[in-house]
């Protein structure tokens, strides 16, 4: 058996799992339209500067977290938006769930990342 035909075969299922295939759809179709094109970036600009503020030990401003919730209320609004999120969440989740069994299996340690995933559904949980 080799490890690397494997691997390809796995990438394979992945591609043609539901999960890729909504994430695929969702993605096309925000960027069809500009405007949520541009939401979607600036959200996830902002998501990614919080969740390093917060890892480097920072508390972002006040004035930062408003922009973020009120960009996140926004976004809500947008149902492509909305989709394409909850599709890219449920890919993300396969994708994890798959790391984590690769790395079991090899009884890799990985407490960080279980740790880093809390973190960030509680951060999701208050947003």
């Amino acid at each position: 058996m080799n490890v690397y035909d494997k691997a390809h075969e796995l990438a394979r299922a992945l591609s043609a799992s539901r999960e890729y295939r909504d994430y695929k759809a969702a993605k096309e179709k925000v960027y069809q339209n500009e405007t949520n094109k541009k939401m979607l970036m600036d959200y996830k600009r902002k998501q990614f500067q919080l969740q390093a503020s917060y890892l480097s030990g920072k508390k972002p401003s006040e004035e930062e977290l408003d922009r973020f919730k009120k960009l996140s209320e926004l976004i809500q609004y947008s149902q492509d938006i909305s989709s394409f999120l909850q599709a890219e969440y449920r890919l993300n989740t396969m994708v994890s769930d798959i790391y984590r069994i690769l790395s079991q299996a090899i009884d890799m340690d990985l407490d960080f990342v279980e740790e880093q995933q809390q973190e960030g559904e509680a951060a999701n949980e208050k947003n």
